[in-house]
């Protein structure tokens, strides 16, 4: 696995500042991983949400229901594929 000290402390940096954080950039080039490990390292609550997978994806159609009870770190991976669930964080942020 490729280390990635400074992105994963700028990330949580930003957390700490913001309540919601996007990773983007091109596909396959460790989004999600450094998504999983800045959670892991920040403790606490975290739930994911993969929206590749059908479950996930139907989740998350509700997505206001699902999430206003979540407390701690939510990761959503895949989020461009529901644009839907970009309104829905805003009041829940």
């Amino acid at each position: 696995m490729i280390a990635r000290d400074r992105h994963a402390a700028e990330v949580r940096r930003l957390l700490g500042v913001f309540p919601v954080v996007a990773l983007v950039g091109a596909r396959q080039v460790g989004k999600s991983t450094l998504a999983r490990e800045v959670a892991a390292s920040i403790g606490g609550s975290v739930r994911s949400f993969d929206l590749e997978s059908d479950r996930d994806l139907a989740l998350l159609a509700r997505a206001e229901a699902i999430l206003s009870p979540l407390r701690g770190i939510v990761v959503i991976d895949e989020v461009q594929r529901l644009p839907s669930v970009f309104p829905s964080l805003r009041p829940l942020a």
